[in-house]
């Protein structure tokens, strides 16, 4: 069954239960329409139909105009007594005139926000009182309103109508609209499209409506030709990503992210886990048939620069997912209520494009005074906001997997931390030896340096690593990333300064020339950089003390030198032994 027909089906049931005025909060009038039709077709064929929406009057001025629906189509109702009303006052007496109607069944309400202040406090005293009079027949007539918000709702009205939120249409639903739109589009032969790419072209299309899949296709079709669904160029992927990477900018509260394949070098732990993960959203209602639960998401505490962002794209690439990120900072708002809201807003929406990853960088940005002193202070707001978002995250059952990343443990509270919440916690810290030589292999073999990977060149990343870790100058991969960079950079404007000095002799190419030198510019421009451990050293102490207190799983394997281990805990007792003596008073 279609979300459409779900909802009048909702909406029917309700109503014959005996609650009379239902509020359907929708955004988009072509999917009310198609509910009301269905409604008035399947349950009020025998009935007056009535729609009250914004129309020209005989006078041409614009006011909410009566339509009586015939089948499909609408007809704009006689309303000679009511052309000397003001139209202050038109959209209440109507509503009194429409349910004395004999043989209404339905009395629909578009335009009630579009009203002017006082038409629209009319009109809701006049809603008031028909919802709360007794009707003289058995079954007085459904009165159904559609907002765009229910907030434009007045608070006395609630008590007297059910709300029902509108809902975009499942991946189910939206794989039998992109099948019927390929149909129709009559692609050649050789372009048919494996079960696989459609399932992953509906999972693009999380977050858009059913009807604006045609819409979608047609204009790759038209910008890219057969390549749009060609399965190695995936132009159709393009376009819906721009699309909502506009739709995401409108309502402002989360941001669509690029997606790029890249190396983890020092992850291996979280990545198997990550996969396990995957393989369970890809078979769900398999996994969850045989006792699963939906995988909830993943909490990674790490110090900065360590490659807890890198792994969101990670994830996204491997299980080829949307990337969507949610900044909390974005989250709060200048009034009471509005941060609350845009953070339910914020989790609403991201549910509606599952399957997909929601990256929440820096959480502890966002709850950072839910902690003791926070609850002290009165940060009321914030703890309704932790409150609300760990039960959503405990309760979800939809495919939005959560990828939260935090840089600091001391700034959330425990209960981010309890079983239930989060279906693992993981932490990053300084690489080990071996890891530490995979980031910077990484580095060195991306297609534009991977000439430089000789025997020597591995010679000299195992000096300089050695060299690292005996001197307690412990780097992270942000470390290594910039190192490298330095490097390069060296290694062209020597070759150019070369080139300059000596224009009259035969000298190597520019890449020989990098493979004679990558090794003494690399461990040269080591010892110029400050590397995380030098100029962030409590920071480190106090973060490896922190993860002692806590059931974190390292994200990486724990390296084979116990050398590292001894080096690591001299360094932390020795940093923190610095920092409580310059915290004494002197004499």
């Amino acid at each position: 069954m279609r979300v459409t027909e779900e909802i009048a089906e909702e909406i029917y049931q309700v109503y014959s239960s005996g609650k009379r005025g239902i509020v359907l909060e929708m955004e988009q009038v072509l999917v009310w329409r198609e509910i009301v039709s269905y409604l008035a077709e399947r349950y009020f064929s025998d009935k007056a139909v009535v729609e009250v929406h914004y129309g020209k009057r005989q006078d041409n001025s614009f006011a909410p105009c009566f339509y009586q629906r015939c089948g499909k189509t609408l007809r704009l109702m006689a309303a000679a007594d009511l052309e000397n009303v003001t139209a202050n006052s038109y959209l209440a007496l109507g509503l009194e005139k429409m349910d004395e109607k004999k043989g209404l069944g339905m009395l629909l309400l578009e335009s009630f926000s579009c009203c002017d202040s006082r038409s629209k406090e009319k009109a809701e005293i006049a809603l008031l009182q028909l919802l709360t009079q007794q009707p003289a027949k058995e079954q007085a007539p459904l009165l159904l309103i559609m907002l765009d918000d229910i907030q434009k709702l007045s608070p006395y009205l609630f008590p007297y109508v059910h709300v029902i939120r509108g809902r975009k249409p499942g991946a189910e639903e939206l794989l039998e609209e992109v099948q019927e739109v390929l149909k129709k589009l009559a692609l050649p032969v050789e372009s048919s499209i494996s079960g696989a790419f459609e399932r992953e072209m509906v999972s693009y299309l999380q977050g858009f409506w059913r009807h604006e899949v045609s819409y979608l296709f047609q204009r790759a079709l038209r910008r890219y030709g057969q390549e749009a669904f060609d399965e190695d160029k995936r132009r159709v992927l393009e376009t819906i990503r721009e699309e909502k990477v506009k739709l995401l900018g409108q309502q402002g509260l989360l941001e669509w992210k690029s997606v790029k394949k890249t190396d983890m070098a020092n992850m291996e732990v979280l990545s198997n886990y990550l996969k396990d993960s995957g393989r369970i959203m890809a078979n769900l209602q398999e996994a969850v048939a045989e006792g699963n639960d939906v995988p909830k998401g993943i909490l990674i505490m790490g110090l900065p620069g360590t490659g807890k962002s890198l792994f969101a794209q990670y994830a996204a690439a491997e299980l080829k997912l949307p990337l969507i990120r949610l900044d909390m900072g974005r989250m709060m708002g200048s009034h009471v209520g509005d941060s609350e809201r845009n953070l339910r807003e914020a989790q609403r929406q991201a549910e509606e494009m599952a399957p997909c990853i929601l990256w929440m960088d820096e959480i502890e940005k966002g709850f950072s005074g839910t902690g003791k002193g926070g609850r002290e202070e009165g940060a009321g707001y914030l703890q309704r906001m932790l409150g609300g978002f760990l039960t959503w995250l405990q309760e979800k059952s939809s495919s939005c997997y959560v990828i939260a990343t935090a840089n600091s443990i001391q700034n959330l509270p425990a209960e981010f931390f309890r079983k239930g919440r989060f279906d693992e916690c993981f932490y990053t810290f300084m690489p080990y030896e071996q890891e530490l030589r995979e980031i910077l292999r990484v580095h060195l073999s991306k297609p534009e340096r991977v000439h430089v990977m000789t025997k020597e060149t591995e010679q000299a990343v195992d000096m300089l690593v050695q060299i690292a870790t005996g001197s307690c100058r412990f780097m992270t991969g942000a470390d290594v990333s910039a190192l490298v960079s330095h490097t390069f950079r060296r290694l062209y404007l020597n070759y150019h300064e070369c080139e300059e000095e000596e224009e009259e002799q035969e000298r190597p190419n520019k890449k020989d020339y990098d493979k004679e030198h990558i090794g003494e510019v690399l461990l040269e421009e080591f010892k110029k950089i400050r590397v995380f451990s030098e100029t962030n050293a409590v920071t480190i102490a106090e973060y490896y003390r922190g993860l002692r207190k806590n059931n974190f799983v390292r994200a990486s394997k724990k390296g084979q030198n116990t050398n590292y281990d001894q080096t690591l805990d001299a360094f932390v007792l020795n940093t923190l032994k610095q920092e409580k003596q310059s915290q004494l008073p002197t004499t």
